[in-house]
């Protein structure tokens, strides 16, 4: 309603809006993931993907999928949120998380697999289920960590549940009749690979991907070795490199409500539904790179010191111990150095320990219930993780002064240039992808041209086709709809519609009845009929068509009109 107040019938107006949502969600991530980790490069580069990628285009560009734009806005907003209420517990930053939840919840019920999310994130990178060293955490807060979640969880099954009988009434959600289990599962299993494919690979981007009610054996074997092989290594690596396992089960479960196990219409996928869970995805690659250029530069810096304590050599020079090691494993570090690479020199057995801060332990003492967490200090305590550089620098920003320039290896400008350059080249695609919405007839034509075998896509062209009256073209598409689904009974009409806007009248009329006897309420049906016996004069025809037009739907007015027109001319055809 206010889009309609501010812009009225402009489509730009709403495409606007659409785009200034999208910005500000993506900020919003930004926000968010910089509140919760600290990380700043990290965030920038996962929220740079999320408003770029080729995937999120049609979220974005399509007026009527506004409700991705908008539910993705109060997810974001809800991390954000979530942020500051892990930073300091109170009732009134827990209202607003849950505020936020809600609103998420009535623009999309997709929104109903965020309390988990946020249970993730409790793991990393807010570490309130797992110590910092993989120590256990007190029961009673895990039970508040949980508990925390309970009224969400409560409200997103009640939204469910309301959204699944509103689609069932309205015949969008499929019956096990048309779907069955097996066919679902199979399907939820290639849509997961599928769409990461289409992550590293977005081109062949369509608005209709068609469901081919089964899916190869081999496909499917495939797949799930895919799926299995990354949520192994995600699991395994879950003390050392949390964020894998964070990353991809925030894929798994924010994408399994639109997985196709909950069939809705004929797709087998569909690009909008990885607006939200691609960020996971997004989060577990950034951040390992990220700690990958931590490694890589850790390496090179050993090396360095090593060459450094070779006897004799030019320009070595005498080391500058930081702890109690071995003799010969020594950090070469200057002095004014010493506690910014703190965190990147000691490991194995050379040691630094903290400074304790006394009135913070006596804060935490006495706080009641769970306890503050400065999410900015705690995810990166001194002395917690020896390579805890991962969870707080920027790619490869630990590193930067410890690497020379010219090794492009782990140089943090070299992976941050191939970064921006990947994010670039997915932008360009991007912007191609959206020419393809500037109208109906350029989105279907491309869709025709990724599947030249998808009757929807062609039937919808035909459509398109037909509203510009080129009747003749449109006819061929409707044709090659039926020659790759015979039973598609919609579009016996609109073979009706082409054939009739030719002039054709006589031809179109056996199209009317075949769908309606497929569809005898079908009321476009009966008044399309009226009309052609109309134009063939046979007014007596054409006046039974409308009639029962009108029966079955008494307010049909295009059906009325054209009633009272044919009774008229009837009536001085027989005066004559």
């Amino acid at each position: 309603m206010i889009d309609h107040e501010l812009w009225g019938l402009n489509p730009g107006g709403y495409h606007l809006t659409n785009v200034l949502l999208h910005l500000a969600a993506t900020l919003l991530l930004f926000a968010g993931l910089r509140r919760l980790t600290g990380a700043v490069v990290q965030s920038a580069f996962v929220a740079a993907l999320f408003a770029l990628h080729p995937l999120h285009v049609e979220s974005v560009a399509w007026i009527a999928e506004r409700k991705d734009v908008l539910s993705g806005c109060f997810w974001m907003l809800t991390l954000l949120l979530y942020a500051r209420y892990v930073e300091r517990p109170g009732w009134g930053r827990y209202a607003l998380v849950l505020l936020s939840f809600l609103l998420g919840l009535a623009a999309k019920p997709m929104v109903v697999t965020l309390p988990v999310i946020l249970l993730l994130l409790d793991i990393w990178p807010c570490r309130r289920l797992v110590g910092f060293n993989g120590e256990s955490v007190e029961r009673g807060k895990i039970l508040m960590v949980i508990g925390e979640k309970l009224p969400m969880l409560i409200l997103g099954f009640a939204v469910g549940m309301v959204t699944m009988a509103a689609e069932t009434q309205v015949g969008a959600l499929k019956t096990f009749v048309e779907f069955p289990l097996f066919s679902r599962l199979t399907n939820a299993v290639v849509a997961y690979v599928f769409y990461l494919c289409k992550t590293v690979w977005p081109v062949g981007l369509t608005v209709h991907y068609l469901h081919p009610g089964g899916w190869p054996a081999g496909t499917v074997v495939v797949s799930l070795a895919i799926l299995a092989a990354l949520t192994f290594l995600a699991v395994n690596r879950c003390k050392s490199q949390p964020f894998y396992l964070v990353g991809w089960f925030w894929y798994l479960i924010s994408l399994l409500p639109v997985s196709g196990l909950i069939q809705i219409g004929s797709h087998a996928f569909a690009d909008r539904y990885t607006y939200i869970p691609l960020n996971g995805v997004f989060i577990a690659v950034v951040w390992g790179v990220g700690e990958w250029a931590t490694e890589r530069g850790k390496k090179a810096l050993v090396t360095e010191d090593k060459q450094a304590e070779v006897p004799g050599r030019p320009g070595s020079a005498a080391p500058y111990r930081t702890g109690g090691g071995e003799e010969g494993r020594s950090t070469v570090i200057g002095r004014q150095d010493a506690n910014a690479f703190d965190d990147v020199t000691k490991s194995g057995d050379i040691e630094a320990e903290p400074s304790p801060r006394p009135e913070a332990e006596a804060e935490s003492e006495n706080a009641p219930g769970l306890q503050d967490v400065d999410l900015q200090k705690a995810v990166r305590p001194p002395s917690a993780l020896p390579a805890a550089t991962w969870e707080t620098m920027g790619v490869g920003h630990c590193v930067a002064a410890s690497v020379k320039p010219g090794n492009w290896e782990v140089s943090p400008s070299a992976v941050a240039t191939l970064g921006t350059a990947l994010i670039f080249v997915f932008a360009l695609i991007s912007f191609f992808q959206v020419g393809y919405w500037r109208n109906a007839e350029n989105l279907f034509r491309h869709a025709v041209a990724v599947d030249e075998k998808n009757w929807l896509a062609n039937n919808n062209l035909g459509a398109a086709l037909s509203r510009q009256e080129r009747y003749g073209e449109a006819y061929h598409y409707f044709d090659q709809a039926l020659r790759y689904r015979s039973d598609y009974h919609e579009v016996f009409f609109n073979m009706g519609v082409a054939l009739a806007g030719q002039g054709r009248f006589r031809e179109a009329l056996p199209y009317y009845e075949r769908v309606i006897a497929h569809n005898p309420l079908f009321v476009q049906g009966y008044n399309n009929m009226g009309i052609a016996w109309a134009r063939l004069g046979n007014h007596e025809r054409a006046i039974a068509a409308f009639r029962e037009a009108v029966r079955i739907h008494p307010g049909y007015r295009q059906a009325i009109e054209n009633l009272r027109i044919a009774e008229e001319e009837d009536s001085a055809k027989k005066k004559r």
